[in-house]
């Protein structure tokens, strides 16, 4: 292809750009019209340029230093592309027409300009993107071709490591695809192509369903299903995705009219909205439109808007989202962390849940910074008074660190891909055995309310992080209590006083014979009925003194919900009821016996620690002789139950520690608890000094576990 530009073009001001001396658009349009034939000879290159971080470069030195910019870089484009058609087609793009050459020229003479370009880009890194078109020969017109080229340098704008991009038969299809949504999309409404698919949102605490968000899905009889990331964009592009979103929302409330008339459990669905929605169309009035025709409820439909919408810095957009949620509905924060992050948008926004991009877990298992982050997001949430939920749970693991994190709602593969509500599986999908019972909405929506991750989680948001602290979460359901929730720290706290594990916290919560049982739940008792429903109690366990502060969460149907800081005041030696560290190291041993007492001087006997199988025979302040009498009658053999209570003469124990020159005594009975069939028990007194007095502890245990375990240490 011979080049020929008419002078006349270029001394023509219509056609030329001021600034730069180059063709403008009209001037690159006139000549490709004037030149058709040569233009579309061979086979022509189209270069289509883009400069980023132009915009910046003029709020660094002005629109004065950017026009020495674009003069410096339309000199270069001159020498590098010599003899070519060239056009600044606006501010900070151009295009050259040039004649046929290779791919291999074509990246060489691109990185020249770029070379050749910097020097003009002063401190600032200005990367050049290229869209290249090739022209083919039965192309005829120049147009298409430089659009094509265009489209090139638009696929690569994001993309960070890429500055050349070639337009090919791929990129030809994506573009063919792209014409197809924008000439076809009405017709899909009409002849329903967009379908609703639902997505699981689980309570983490319970795994079960506590909601869905609906999603779009094109499923098209020509494509198939075309994907929503590429609808949805040229949907906004071309400033027709409300038309979507109401077609989505009218489909959502006609479904969920079908739920409630099928009368088994009734879940919220959140929908997506777009920036553009609000700029189109009343959107709220159309959605409440939409809910009077079919009679739904606010509380069934919540708003999500993406982080990405609000960061486009639409003022009007803090109106639309405090009207919704004085209307009743749920806001929501859609995709935070998705790339446009801004705490600002935290401070400004009032949203109710803040729903956590899918990104952070893709690097969960490889990087440790994933869950610092998540852990922040979650606790600045809860400072913030919003609630979470995590996007793109995909493993047990992930679940299980939101969990312990506190985040309250999961969404994922995990729990499974979203469906349309024809493959809902009646009534298995709609069961209170897999579904959340609604009317528990605001009973867990207060639990939610607690930040785990917070050293003071009982106290009300005051927007001030400080450090962890042992906490809990205890339901209480017919007399019975049941630790739904446990930090790390709760779980090193009960391991301090001697208890190994969750599950065997609860077990002893059904003995009601113990002291400790009893107190938790009139102090229980006391925190719902107080005015701040908080209450705190001091307990002896295991030989410690244990400290628990306890918030009333709320009740529904007979259960209720508390919070719980615990304290090992034995551990921590800041109050003066604690036994000193003789005290603090005998508890460590209390989980080797079945039962450990407390006898004094005065003739009294406390209980201190009681297996399931042990009953609490010794109030805190009873006769030392009857207990041993009563115990006696109950667990021993009768020709063993008078030597026992001799052995238990708290009044001879120094005068026979003497006799026999010991520290501690130790006798062994036959016991009568039903199947032991008279198994041999060991017993054993030993007397210590503490605040001026001497007390006296009592360890029982089975005579043949001793055994044994000596036997496997010899082994071992």
């Amino acid at each position: 292809m011979d080049i020929d530009i008419s002078s006349v073009i270029y001394n023509d001001k219509k056609y030329n750009d001021e600034l730069t001396g180059l063709l403008n658009l009209n001037g690159v349009l006139n000549y490709i019209t004037e030149k058709r034939k040569d233009v579309t000879s061979g086979k022509p290159v189209i270069i289509y340029l883009n400069i980023m971080n132009f915009k910046a470069f003029n709020q660094q030195y002005g629109f004065a230093g950017g026009n020495e910019y674009l003069k410096g870089l339309s000199n270069e484009l001159k020498k590098v592309f010599e003899g070519d058609v060239i056009g600044r087609v606006s501010g900070d793009q151009f295009v050259v027409l040039s004649k046929e050459i290779s791919q291999e020229e074509i990246v060489n003479k691109l990185s020249e300009l770029r070379t050749a370009a910097h020097r003009h880009a002063k401190a600032l890194f200005m990367r050049i993107k290229a869209g290249i078109y090739i022209s083919e020969f039965e192309d005829n017109d120049p147009v298409i071709m430089i659009d094509r080229a265009k489209i090139a340098c638009d696929e690569i704008m994001r993309v960070y490591d890429k500055n050349d991009n070639f337009y090919d038969d791929n990129l030809k299809k994506k573009n063919d695809l792209r014409q197809y949504i924008i000439d076809n999309f009405e017709n899909a409404f009409k002849q329903h192509y967009f379908k609703v698919f639902y997505q699981k949102e689980v309570r983490a605490l319970t795994g079960k369903v506590c909601g869905y968000e609906a999603l779009a899905r094109w499923i098209d009889p020509v494509y198939g299903m075309i994907s929503p990331a590429l609808f949805v964009e040229i949907l906004e592009e071309v400033h027709l995705v409300h038309k979507l979103d109401l077609y989505i929302i009218e489909n959502v409330c006609r479904e969920l009219r079908d739920d409630i008339e099928y009368g088994k459990a009734i879940l919220p669905v959140s929908v997506n909205l777009s920036r553009l929605d609000f700029q189109l169309c009343d959107i709220k009035e159309e959605i409440d439109k939409c809910r009077a025709k079919y009679d739904i409820p606010t509380y069934l439909l919540n708003i999500e808007i993406t982080e990405s919408a609000i960061a486009s810095g639409e003022s009007f957009l803090g109106d639309q989202i405090k009207n919704f949620r004085e209307s009743g509905y749920q806001v929501w924060m859609d995709d935070f962390g998705a790339g446009y992050s801004s705490l600002n948008n935290l401070k400004v926004y009032d949203f109710d849940v803040l729903k956590i991009d899918m990104n952070f877990l893709r690097s969960f298992e490889t990087n440790k910074k994933s869950k610092v982050i998540l852990a922040t997001i979650v606790n600045m949430a809860k400072e913030l008074g919003m609630h979470t939920l995590a996007e793109g749970v995909e493993t047990k693991e992930q679940y299980e660190f939101l969990r312990d994190i506190g985040c309250e709602k999961l969404q994922g593969y995990l729990f499974g891909k979203p469906i349309p509500v024809e493959d809902f599986v009646k009534p298995d999908d709609y069961s209170y055995n897999n579904c959340e019972d609604l009317k528990f909405k605001t009973y867990y929506r207060r639990i939610g309310d607690i930040n785990l991750l917070s050293s003071s989680p009982l106290k009300d948001k005051d927007m001030v992080v400080i450090n962890n602290l042992p906490i809990a979460i205890s339901e209480i359901e017919n007399e019975s209590t049941h630790t739904i929730y446990a930090n790390k720290a709760y779980e090193m706290f009960l391991s301090s006083i001697g208890i190994k594990s969750l599950v065997r916290a609860d077990e002893r919560s059904e003995n009601k014979t113990l002291k400790e049982t009893k107190s938790y739940f009139d102090t229980a008792r006391e925190a719902e009925n107080a005015e701040n429903h908080m209450a705190s109690v001091d307990l002896a366990i295991n030989g410690h003194i244990v400290n628990l502060q306890l918030r009333f969460l709320a009740r529904e149907s007979g259960k209720a919900a508390f919070a719980i800081v615990a304290r090992n005041m034995t551990l921590s030696g800041d109050d003066k009821r604690t036994f000193d560290d003789i005290r603090v190291a005998m508890a460590h041993l209390f989980n080797q016996y079945f039962r450990v007492d407390l006898y004094d001087d005065e003739g009294n006997v406390e209980n201190i620690y009681l297996n399931a199988d042990q009953l609490a025979v010794a109030e805190k302040k009873m006769n030392a002789k009857k207990a041993v009498e009563i115990y006696s009658n109950i667990y021993l053999y009768p020709q063993d139950r008078e030597r026992f209570r001799k052995f238990y003469n708290i009044s001879t124990v120094h005068e026979r520690l003497k006799k026999w020159n010991r520290d501690f005594l130790v006798d062994f009975f036959h016991s009568a608890i039903p199947g032991d069939r008279g198994r041999m028990q060991m017993y054993m007194i030993l007397p210590f000094y503490y605040n001026d007095r001497w007390k006296y502890i009592s360890c029982c245990r089975y005579a043949d576990e001793i055994a044994y375990q000596f036997t496997k240490g010899q082994k071992q």
